[in-house]
Parts: C-alpha cells; structure tokens; sequence
C-alpha cells in the first residue's frame, strides 16, 4: 500500500497498563520485540506523519524516530480521547484524516487502514469510521475526518462518557466489518506474553 498523504496516524500508548501490572505495554515484549516494534512494521508505511501518544517513557518511545506527544494539562489522565486529540495537533495542516490504533494490536494490517479510509473517503457525508470483525466491534480503530476532532474536544469538555463509543455512536459513521480477525487480536493481559 502506498503512502497516504492526506492520513496522519496515532498510535495511542497512554495507557496504564493495569491489566498487565502497570507496565507500559508499547514496550512489552512479543516474539522478541515490543509490540510498538510490531505495530509500526505494520503500518510505518501508511502515512509519512505518525505520531506516538504516551504519557512515560518517552524517551524510550522516542528513539523510534517519531515524535511522542503527552495528554495536554488539560486532559491528563482522561483516557484515549485526550491523547487523540493531544497528537492531533501536532499534525501537519494538510492532513485531512485521521487513524486512530492502539499500541496492543500488532497484527493489524494496512488493509485495515486502507479499508477504514476507502469507505471514509467514498462517503463524505461520514464523520467518521470503525472496525469491526464478524464477532467485535473494535471502535479503537478508528478514522475520521479531522473536523471531527472539534467533537472529540467536546465531549473531553463534558460531563458524559469519555469512551471511544461517544465519539462514534452519536454521530455520522459507518462500522466496516472484515473477515479476518486475527488482526484484532488484542495483547492486553499479562497471561498473553508468558
């Protein structure tokens, strides 16, 4: 898959890492290698504007060569919409859509990245996109035009729901369903990397 110039991408590493005694699951090993190592071998080449969300370790996170962006003072520890929207403006003017993955999937695919963006891009009435497989939805991954991030900011703002879903139910999206899940499969317990 080509570049996508007119896509930036966020990698969400922001987490605490509770589910895997705190430790910061970017830098946890699998097969050998962190599981931002395998994220970014995926995707490195879906957009020349990548940027890591993450709140430590950064200077860990940064020898991989992009920048790192920590949740603004206004939103510190508010979860993946405040990094979202923390990274996102760091992006370039020009960039017009927006990819959202979490640092915990490092098999999913620039097929997904190019299917979320086919179906954003076809529909503009859309605000945004998610994925699905036949058995999940996964609304961590994500795109959405960059207007969108106005709503994100709102909903930060709020005394509602900082979910994923809240940034997508109430608003003008599609879910795109593929066949394989295997892409998904999520490394979020610490059973998983024994």
């Amino acid at each position: 898959m080509a570049i996508n110039a007119q896509l930036g991408l966020i990698i969400l590493a922001g987490g605490l890492g509770t589910r895997v005694g705190g430790a910061n699951k970017a830098l946890l090993p699998l097969n050998g290698q962190p599981l931002l190592t395998l994220v970014l071998q995926q995707l490195h080449h879906c957009s020349e504007h990548i940027i890591i969300s993450a709140n430590r370790d950064i200077d860990k996170l940064s020898r991989y060569g992009y920048p790192v962006c920590t949740d603004l003072p206004d939103y510190q520890q508010m979860g993946p919409l405040a990094g979202i929207v923390s990274a996102a403006q760091t992006l370039p003017s020009h960039i017009e859509y927006v990819q959202i993955v979490p640092c915990d999937l490092p098999f999913l695919s620039a097929e997904i990245i190019n299917g979320l963006f086919q179906t954003l891009y076809q529909q503009p009435e859309l605000d945004i996109v998610c994925a699905a497989d036949n058995s999940n939805l996964h609304p961590i991954v994500c795109q959405m035009r960059r207007h969108h991030l106005t709503a994100i900011e709102q909903q930060l703002h709020s005394n509602g729901s900082h979910s994923m879903r809240s940034i997508i139910q109430p608003y003008r999206h599609a879910i795109v369903t593929f066949a394989n899940s295997h892409p998904f499969t999520n490394y979020n317990s610490s059973a998983m990397f024994i």
